[in-house]
């Protein structure tokens, strides 16, 4: 009898050394409200880990750090060298892609992937910020990093710096501003100034303020009722682009694999190297697949049948935590234990 009340006592003992607790989550920076929806008025217009970035534009470009819960990489294949090859070489570009992304996604995925990361959400609401515009190759990726000895010089974007800030700031803060906007320039500036109209720094980023004020990306989903909060396929989100824009985009998303929901990360439209816009079909963006569907096609990295959520909330990542149990506590119980079996 004795010697089965030692071995429950030291069953307990184990079970209370392993215990664990976990922490719930929580929400915070609800941004549902709008300041940009207002009813989209189209002017004349010009006429896609799994799920699926995330950076991102290494999906294209995804600069290195920024995105994918469950970052999707190229598949090896014979050509890959030969590609790489190509990449660092051939400095020519087919398109320019310029991409848009949410904010709240990001700064989940940042929280998930490190709880302590810092993120600072735009002030204004339901408000989508510039990821970045990257020339790109038909069929393939980059070219990247065309000048290795070009300088950046911020000066020039002194009369810009105050817009930038809003519309294309480093979400990590305002101390890596500066960093981002280098970065961006060195990878993919340097290459866009294969045209006139981007060949320096000024006009790289005013382009993308352009941009940026031309296609208002809530504006544009707006029209079609999807708003932060919503649901909805992909198809419906590329429907909803098309109608306004009348070119297909690249959707992009992220999938929380603890959860498995898919997030909006990114909507990438793109332009010729006459700055006009044109379709993203036969784009090269890492994961991103082109599917037909009945009524169009759609370019994204995003499950086709599931439902997509474009979030408000950045949740606070769930924690797990040891449940420390002091070692003279586990001493004392086992004295009062063994005298309790006695």
């Amino acid at each position: 009898m004795q010697n089965h009340q030692v071995g429950l006592v030291i069953v307990f003992l184990c079970c209370c050394l392993v215990a664990t607790k976990s922490t719930p989550l929580s929400v915070h920076d609800d941004i549902s409200d709008s300041d940009e929806s207002a009813a989209f008025s189209v002017e004349k217009q010009p006429q896609r880990n799994p799920l699926l970035d995330n950076d991102s534009d290494d999906s294209v470009d995804d600069d290195d750090s920024l995105y994918p819960f469950d970052d999707s990489r190229l598949v090896d294949d014979p050509m890959g060298a030969m590609e790489r090859h190509q990449r660092v070489h051939d400095h020519n570009w087919d398109v320019l892609i310029f991409t848009q992304q949410w904010p709240v996604t990001t700064c989940y995925h940042w929280r998930e992937d490190n709880p302590s990361q810092e993120c600072t959400l735009p002030q204004k609401k339901e408000f989508w910020t510039i990821h970045g515009i990257w020339p790109t190759k038909l069929g393939s990726l980059g070219p990247s990093f065309c000048n290795n000895s070009a300088e950046f010089d911020v000066d020039k974007l002194d009369g810009i710096s105050n817009r930038l800030e809003t519309y294309w700031p480093d979400l990590k803060g305002a101390t890596s501003q500066e960093w981002l906007w280098k970065h961006e320039w060195q990878k993919h500036g340097t290459c866009a100034m294969l045209i006139e109209e981007l060949d320096d720094e000024l006009k790289y980023f005013a382009q993308g303020l352009s941009w940026r004020e031309q296609y208002i990306m809530s504006r544009i989903l707006d029209a079609s009722d999807i708003h932060p909060d919503s649901n909805n396929t992909v198809t419906v989100i590329n429907n909803a682009i098309v109608k306004v824009l009348g070119k297909n985009p690249s959707i992009h998303c992220l999938f929380d694999t603890k959860h498995e929901i898919s997030y909006l990360s990114e909507i990438r439209i793109c332009f010729n190297k006459s700055l006009e816009l044109i379709d993203c079909d036969g784009v090269k963006l890492g994961d991103a697949v082109s599917i037909k569907y009945p009524g169009g096609n759609v370019t994204t990295n995003c499950h086709i049948s599931s439902l997509v959520h474009y979030p408000s909330l950045v949740p606070t990542p769930q924690r797990k935590r040891e449940w420390k149990f002091p070692l003279v506590n586990v001493y004392k119980l086992l004295q009062f234990l063994m005298w309790f079996t006695l």
